[in-house]
């Protein structure tokens, strides 16, 4: 898989017959609050975990890089920072408590931070002079390179909030998933420029990790077979700066 998308870069920027004669460019800054989860696979209890890990409200940001071929087709780029993981709340069985209510025991917040580099495909379908839609598909491969949990047996919390970099004093470092990530990307949404080269992009994303995380060796060792992945939904909140190769070299002139 990974030397399928180093191959599929390789060709989409070095193919000549792609290449426009007037190369244009845009680069952008990207924030994206997201809704994060993991999802359990290929094995009879998936529905049970799937029921007890819940979602967590997060956050993706980075900048991206993209070169038009024409008007109506692009390839995308970049650097993006995610910070993945979940959210779930453990629930005291109602049967063996006086009350005979159903009682939160405790939260705990995972954060699985990952620094990605997305390739993307993206089809432009003009709706007015300065509006259009834009259809966005493509892979994305990254490294996992912090894992951080926080509860009352780690970190000594109830219930974690969650901050900007989840950075409490008494978060703790896990293995839970394998270092590397791959996903497919998927969205669709809507660039306007508000201004002759500043462009505000709105686009809903959701994000499949198509390699099983599990860490077969790591603290999710066990007879049972489930696989799982990391996924997720956002919205992309964009802005950036479109340009051609003739004004960049007519800088270069002064």
């Amino acid at each position: 898989m990974r030397r399928a998308f180093a191959f599929i870069c390789l060709v989409l920027l070095f193919l000549p017959s792609l290449r426009a004669g007037d190369e244009k460019f845009q680069l952008t800054l990207l924030l994206s609050p997201t809704a994060e989860w993991v999802r359990f696979g290929q094995s009879i209890n998936a529905p049970l975990y799937n029921n007890l890990w819940g979602t967590k409200l997060s956050y993706n940001f980075g900048f991206e890089y993209k070169r038009f071929f024409d008007p109506s087709l692009s390839l995308s780029t970049g650097l993006m920072y995610m910070n993945k993981g979940f959210r779930n709340e453990i629930l005291e069985d109602p049967t063996t408590n006086s009350s005979g209510n159903e009682g939160q025991i405790g939260v705990t917040l995972a954060s699985m931070h990952i620094a990605a580099v997305p390739l993307y495909i993206n089809i432009h379908h003009r709706l007015k002079r300065k509006v259009e839609m834009i259809y966005t598909a493509g892979l994305a491969g990254g490294w996992l390179f912090a894992e951080r949990v926080r509860n009352n047996y780690y970190s000594g919390e109830d219930t974690p909030q969650q901050g900007f970099f989840d950075n409490s004093p008494g978060a703790t470092s896990v293995n839970l998933f394998k270092d590397y990530y791959i996903g497919a990307h998927f969205g669709v949404g809507i660039s306007a420029y508000v201004k002759s080269r500043i462009v505000m992009v709105i686009q809903p994303m959701y994000k499949w990790q198509i390699n099983n995380a599990r860490d077969y060796f790591g603290a999710f060792s066990s007879s049972d077979p489930f696989s799982v992945r990391m996924n997720s939904f956002g919205i992309d909140l964009k802005i950036g700066y479109f340009f051609t190769k003739q004004i960049r070299n007519r800088k270069k002139e002064f």
